[in-house]
């Protein structure tokens, strides 16, 4: 069974506090006014940042979808910033993942160390679920739990957006959404659902994408 997953991330608002002290260059600046600004505004970059960071970051909705049980397709939402939820939402996601092999892109950069990473920082075991450690699913030329289709496209150690092979090959694109709105969009029914259709979306596309270049490329 091939599962196509991805997840989305948000900053930990716990973390906050104990981000690493902003390094700002003041260069020729000698306003106390001017070099605060600048010393703000690189801040705020940090913190916009966190969500692409496991230690500083966290998980806060995913979804899969299978076409070899109905078409299935399940999901989850964090309803607040806490470890708490997040940890139902990662243990949800392990046990729809259980069984099946992932289809994901960008999965082996960035969705699986994430998911795998948090897990440890809060004290989930995958292998409850039966699922194969971080390594093994990540592991090179070894497609037998994971295909990461950014890498059966590009190589590996290549970059592209999902939405430009989406565009080219799909004629569908990613929905447009800014991922500072997510903090405030796990706080309503009506945001979560925003939320999980730009996640599902990104499921649909890589769904679409592994069959078209299933047999061919891999």
């Amino acid at each position: 069974m091939d599962i196509a997953f991805d997840i989305e991330t948000i900053p930990n608002s716990g973390m906050i506090d104990r981000l690493p002290p902003v390094e700002v260059k003041a260069g020729n600046l000698k306003d106390p006014a001017k070099i605060a600004e600048k010393e703000a505004a690189a801040k705020a970059e940090q913190i916009d940042k966190m969500a692409l960071s496991p230690l500083y970051g966290r998980v806060c909705a995913w979804v899969s979808q299978s076409d070899k049980i109905c078409n299935s397709l399940c999901c989850d939402c964090i309803t607040a910033d806490s470890d708490a939820e997040e940890t139902r939402v990662i243990e949800n996601a392990f046990k729809a993942l259980s069984g099946g092999r992932v289809i994901t892109y960008n999965g082996n950069g960035f969705d699986l160390p994430f998911l795998y990473r948090r897990a440890v920082l809060l004290g989930i075991d995958p292998r409850r679920w039966s699922m194969p450690t971080l390594a093994e699913m990540t592991a090179r030329y070894n497609n037998k739990r994971h295909v990461d289709l950014m890498q059966v496209w590009c190589g590996f150690g290549q970059f592209e957006k999902l939405d430009n092979i989406a565009g080219a090959i799909l004629d569908d694109h990613k929905i447009e959404i800014d991922f500072r709105d997510f903090p405030e969009m796990i706080k309503t029914i009506e945001g979560r659902d925003k939320l999980l259709a730009y996640c599902h979306q990104d499921v649909s596309l890589t769904k679409k994408l592994w069959n078209r270049i299933s047999g061919i490329l891999i």
